[in-house]
């Protein structure tokens, strides 16, 4: 079962900011970059979260040979593809997952 945004319980969190950086944030609010400010904080987190995990995904990358990176490439299409995924059409995933894949490949001097 894949669970979409907008079935994910929200939970509020409290932060503290410094001024200025509020100053910014009600700034971009008031041009209509975004609905509030918790709209630019779930947008940010969110964002920071992606690139953690990105440098993760580069790291394991650097870790793996490019056989086992194939293996695993296959295995996470099967996957995406056998789930019911409501707000991604399966060729979108499956164009996606090629790129990355031709991408994987270039960087590790493979030809096709």
């Amino acid at each position: 079962m894949v669970i979409t945004m907008a079935q994910a319980v929200e939970a509020p969190v409290s932060v503290r900011l410094p001024k200025y950086i509020i100053r910014k944030i009600d700034e971009l609010v008031e041009k209509g970059e975004f609905k509030s400010r918790s709209d630019f904080i779930k947008y940010a987190v969110t964002l920071a979260l992606g690139q953690i995990m990105m440098e993760q995904a580069r790291e394991l990358a650097r870790k793996i040979t490019p056989e086992e990176a194939q293996v695993r490439s296959k295995e996470a299409l099967q996957k995406l593809l056998a789930a019911e995924i409501d707000e991604w059409p399966e060729e979108d995933i499956k164009e996606l997952l090629e790129d990355i894949d031709k991408k994987w490949k270039k960087l590790k001097g493979a030809r096709k």
